[in-house]
């Protein structure tokens, strides 16, 4: 009875350890598997990243020449402004006195014919009746 217990522990554990090496097989395969995907995403991440880093260097440089030609931008819109500005102040005070004198002179005028065309046609209106 001894020998038999000893037999089916012996042949138990024979089985166990051959279950025991087909999935350490399997387990090893799929591993093998794994690193041969990784070393394919390695090879194709790496010059993906050198080609991300050239071209996000070359967005920075093109970004240095737009602020380089907005800061041109900026400043000649301050010159056209305070050319327009300069412009302003030096013709609309002289225009405004210009204006403003030849309003008042036909106003004059035309006050001074209006009394005269009042005048006389309300003598001719006092020579009707």
């Amino acid at each position: 009875m001894g020998g038999t217990a000893a037999l089916i522990c012996a042949v138990s554990f024979g089985i166990f350890m051959l279950a025991a090496a087909l999935v350490t097989l399997k387990l090893a395969r799929t591993m093998s598997i794994t690193n041969r995907m990784l070393d394919d995403i390695r090879k194709q991440v790496v010059p993906l990243m050198g080609k991300l880093q050239t071209t996000m260097d070359h967005v920075n440089t093109e970004m240095g020449y737009v602020d380089g030609v907005l800061a041109a931008v900026e400043r000649l819109a301050e010159r056209a402004d305070s050319m327009t500005k300069a412009a302003q102040s030096l013709f609309s005070s002289p225009l405004v006195k210009v204006l403003t004198l030849g309003m008042g002179a036909r106003k004059a005028l035309g006050r001074s014919q209006d009394d005269r065309v009042g005048e006389g046609f309300r003598s001719g209106e006092e020579e009707g009746d």
